[in-house]
């Protein structure tokens, strides 16, 4: 039986649905809006006589926003989608909820992105129309080229009025991993890898957040930053990275306190069964019976190693090496900015 809809999807949903049945790799699209938004930034600035080289370093980056928050929701749909499939062996009794919630981290409902996309552009059409500097360089309001108009107030708006939505489809997602894990009925610390599912999603999510850190400094490095911009750069760093942090962990701190909860319930347990064959073997050792203490002392070795293997279960549920590897690409963006500001001042 198909599932019920709980709700329609957004225009953003039924965008991403169009695009993976095309006829062209996804890739080969989102490379194709990349060089249609180059072309149309830069047909803009010729037409207003602002641009007189070939090309402008300066609007091939500014012409990644427009991809890139398509991109993000659209890999992180993917990617939310194979995790839910990877957590599915976790709750086994549970299918039907968890295929409601596929549905839901994967579409966004249609009035709340209608809302935030709409709110926002008529946030930024009203300070293009007010200061046209924010999306033109040039000539006057009133010698801006007609077309010039629609082509940079089209790819500004349909760019950054998407940051909204993308910021409200990562908390989405988010939170809806914590519905997830709340499915989950008895916890095995011998069988997490289920539960490593969504780590990827997290993971993932914070780097996007923080490759908007990256891409913003790059942005200095090409013309000179204003002492605004520079500001805002600085205000990014202090609070993508610590976001980034609870973007990765908060999702799975739940799960994580169950998995400490059932390690140590394991290793409380081990260390009675060992106590019980210690004094077991003291018995044998006091009527002589050496033999059987030495079959004991088997046993309890074999309890040692169990125990050992038990203090290594980490309660986190991401592979090893994955938090480090993640906090390098957490301090990159200070470091960027830092050098920045360096360079700013030799130069």
């Amino acid at each position: 039986m198909a599932l019920k809809r709980p709700y329609a999807p957004s225009w953003v949903d039924r965008l991403i649905d169009w695009i993976e049945h095309l006829p062209i790799p996804v890739w080969a699209f989102y490379a194709l809006l990349y060089i249609a938004s180059v072309v149309g930034l830069h047909l803009a600035s010729w037409l207003n006589g602002s641009l007189r080289e070939s090309f402008s370093l300066v609007q091939l980056y500014n012409a990644i926003w427009l991809p890139l928050v398509f991109i993000v929701i659209h890999n992180t749909d993917h990617l939310a989608n194979e995790a839910i499939s990877k957590f599915a062996p976790a709750v086994p009794t549970r299918l039907a909820e968890l295929e409601d919630l596929r549905y839901r981290i994967k579409v966004m409902p249609s009035g709340v992105v209608l809302a935030l996309s709409l709110i926002a552009a008529v946030f930024l059409l009203a300070g293009a129309i007010a200061d046209p500097a924010l999306i033109f360089t040039g000539p006057p309001i009133g010698e801006i080229h007609p077309i010039s108009w629609v082509l940079g107030i089209f790819v500004g708006i349909t760019s950054y009025s998407m940051t909204p939505v993308m910021i409200y489809h990562a908390g989405r997602q988010l939170y809806l991993v914590t519905k997830a894990y709340s499915l989950v009925g008895k916890v095995n610390v011998f069988h997490q890898q289920p539960l490593y599912s969504f780590s990827g999603l997290t993971m993932r999510t914070a780097f996007f957040f923080l490759l908007m850190v990256y891409i913003t400094y790059l942005g200095g490095f090409l013309y000179e930053a204003s002492a605004s911009e520079s500001a805002i750069n600085l205000v990014l760093s202090v609070v993508i990275v610590p976001l980034s942090i609870v973007i990765v962990t908060l999702p799975l701190w739940g799960i994580h306190l169950r998995l400490a909860r059932a390690k140590q319930v394991a290793l409380e347990e081990s260390e009675t069964k060992i106590e019980h064959v210690q004094k077991r073997i003291y018995a044998m050792v006091e009527k002589d019976r050496y033999t059987q203490s030495r079959e004991l002392e088997a046993a309890l070795s074999s309890l040692f190693k169990v125990r050992d293997r038990l203090k290594e279960i980490a309660t986190w549920p991401w592979n090893p090496g994955t938090l480090r590897n993640f906090l390098s690409a957490v301090f990159l963006p200070l470091g960027l900015w830092a050098v920045q500001q360096v360079l700013a001042r030799l130069f």
